[in-house]
């Protein structure tokens, strides 16, 4: 397999890697060069900012931006039982040992761990001797393992530690996996010493560029060319790859043409698509993807594929083509969390079975985990993939300012609508001289030219002038109100004056307390004692537990006897319509 990796760095600001195999685009990776861009691998000696024993989990304070988030299960419990609480383990304003496992993604802090790695070019060196080591589930020759068990079997490794063996080391010599130890203990001895200097919060190890990571992690020994275009860093990685690759110090290269590399390869052309939500099949079908804050939902469509036999052919067919669209995209987007895969519909088991041992297949060439569950009976297939960092359309795009995220913005009659509304009220709740509205310069003509006769006609009862300002730079759909009161004349409202209204909603803190109380109250229950109440409550009956009802014999018996002679009091109208007749009987008869 012909793999090539080419480096685009020349822009100060950001690092582009994209890996080739076999004429497709395998894997691009994407990040900022800012200080604050890049945390992932980072190790610091930070402080506890507080513990939260209801998450099981601290925020951690390291240093600038937002607190870090670890859980319970990633703190070493030392000699302590490993069902101790989290508060027995940190306090607040405690100093400790943490590794970023998890980038920052919108609102969320980075997520931590207190089992430092240090990875190298065939060696991982964990500081958690009982829970990791061993070899890389990837190598499966029996031989190859027995030959790195007992490459690794004479190295010193320090107290509490542990390795993991990569599967790079398959082409690795005892030499070379010895060097790599030895480079890794005096990297971590480093750090032990730079930890016992500084006062937390305080970064200790900052994990290498990308293109050091890259050659590290991600470039064969039997890659054909590594092409990067700025000489300080293709001097750099020359370097490092002849101390700890020398294989491949051969083929990395500088790239001189005037044009930029990935233009020179057609790889920019190929990376317009990836930003976009909808991506073609070869047979006409498509693939629709779209993030929201939870999960990733991707719907197959056949759309313009008309090749199959009949309808389950059709379906089969564009669902296997499905299947390698969104692995590349998930890959090459870097997209991670839940993903809920929407094929066609297939009515043949056989069929969802091919569909499903195909996207497996398809994802053995990912290196990020992933998890598959069965597909559901609406055709739904559930899947993790692991998430270190923020994706390429996080890093490269924000949020519209029109329509904040959500894809959609008001329609002009419902921004004419909710204008008008807001006017109505600032008039009624102050005594205005001038109210000004400042809306989008194309909104200020539509309303100007739309509701001419009410504007004016509230000018008249309000004894106010009301004037539309057209701001040219202010957002789609976005308006401002700003009313200038009347010094003298009728007193203005003060805060606390206006009158008591009747509300129909209950107060919102009463409507809390209800809420966590009917929550504490559900908790209390079984599930089958909620399943037997939901089953009656389908069934129409008014208590749960209520006795079964009796035949109508049985209910005829129990009723007591009465004499024909005795009145019963009358009873009420069943509606109101019947409570309104009965009264216009009375009143008009």
């Amino acid at each position: 397999m012909a793999v090539h990796v080419l480096m685009n760095v020349l822009d100060d600001q950001e690092m582009r890697v994209a890996l080739v195999r076999d004429g497709n685009l395998e894997a691009l990776i994407h990040e900022r060069t800012t200080p604050d861009a890049q945390h992932l691998g980072n190790i610091y000696k930070a402080k506890v900012a507080n513990v939260e024993p209801s998450l099981d989990a601290a925020f951690i304070d390291l240093g600038g931006g937002k607190n870090g988030f670890i859980h319970v299960d990633d703190i070493d419990h030392g000699e302590r039982d490993a069902n101790t609480p989290i508060d027995k383990l940190l306090k607040p304003g405690q100093e400790i040992l943490v590794q970023v496992t998890k980038e920052a993604i919108r609102d969320k802090g980075p997520c931590l761990t207190g089992f430092i790695s240090l990875p190298g070019r065939c060696l991982v060196l964990v500081r958690d001797k009982g829970r990791s080591g061993g070899i890389s589930k990837r190598i499966e020759d029996s031989c190859e393992r027995e030959r790195l068990r007992a490459a690794i079997k004479h190295l010193e490794i320090p107290e509490q530690f542990g390795l993991i063996v990569r599967t790079a080391a398959v082409t690795c010599s005892d030499d070379e996996i010895a060097l790599d130890f030895e480079y890794l203990r005096r990297l971590w001895t480093e750090i032990e010493a730079r930890a016992a200097r500084v006062k937390a919060p305080a970064c200790l190890y900052q994990e290498g560029d990308v293109i050091l990571r890259t050659l590290r992690d991600l470039v064969p020994t039997d890659v054909e060319s590594v092409v990067i275009d700025q000489e300080d860093l293709y001097d750099e990685a020359r370097a490092f790859a002849q101390v700890f690759m020398p294989e491949i110090s051969g083929a990395i290269s500088l790239h001189r043409d005037e044009l930029p590399v990935f233009s020179h390869y057609g790889i920019e052309e190929r990376l317009a698509s990836i930003v976009d939500n909808k991506v073609q099949l070869p047979s006409g079908g498509n693939i629709v993807i779209e993030q929201t804050e939870a999960l990733i939902s991707i719907d197959v469509n056949s759309s313009r594929n008309r090749e199959g036999s009949d309808v389950a052919q059709t379906a089969l067919r564009t669902n296997l083509e499905a299947v390698g669209g969104i692995v590349e995209q998930l890959m090459l987007r870097d997209l991670g969390g839940l993903v809920i895969i929407d094929f066609i519909d297939m009515e043949n088991r056989e069929h969802q079975r091919l569909v499903q041992l195909a996207l497996r297949k398809a994802l053995l060439r990912d290196k990020a985990r992933t998890h598959v569950a069965p597909m559901s009976r609406f055709g739904l297939v559930e899947m993790t993939r692991q998430r270190t960092r923020p994706n390429h359309g996080l890093i490269s795009h924000g949020r519209c300012p029109h329509c904040h995220g959500s894809g959609v913005v008001k329609t002009p009659e419902t921004f004419e609508i909710e204008c008008m509304r807001a006017i109505r009220r600032e008039l009624a709740s102050r005594n205005c001289q001038r109210l000004e509205v400042v809306v989008p310069t194309d909104m200020a003509i539509h309303l100007s030219n739309a509701r001419r006769r009410e504007i004016g006609r509230l000018e008249e009862e309000s004894n106010c002038r009301i004037v539309l300002v057209g701001d040219t730079l202010m957002k789609s759909r976005d308006f401002r109100v700003s009313a200038q009161e009347r010094r003298r004349g009728k007193r203005s409202r003060k805060v606390g004056d206006e009158p008591v209204r009747p509300s129909l909603l209950t107060p919102l803190l009463d409507q809390q307390a209800k809420a966590v109380a009917e929550a504490k109250a559900l908790m209390q229950k079984k599930a089958a004692q909620l399943e037997r109440e939901l089953r009656a409550a389908e069934e129409g009956d008014e208590t749960p537990d209520a006795k079964p009802k009796g035949t109508s014999k049985d209910r005829s018996a129990s009723k007591p006897r009465t004499s024909s002679a005795s009145t019963a009091p009358p009873s009420r109208p069943a509606t109101a319509w019947e409570e309104a007749r009965i009264l216009q009987e009375l009143l008009f008869s």
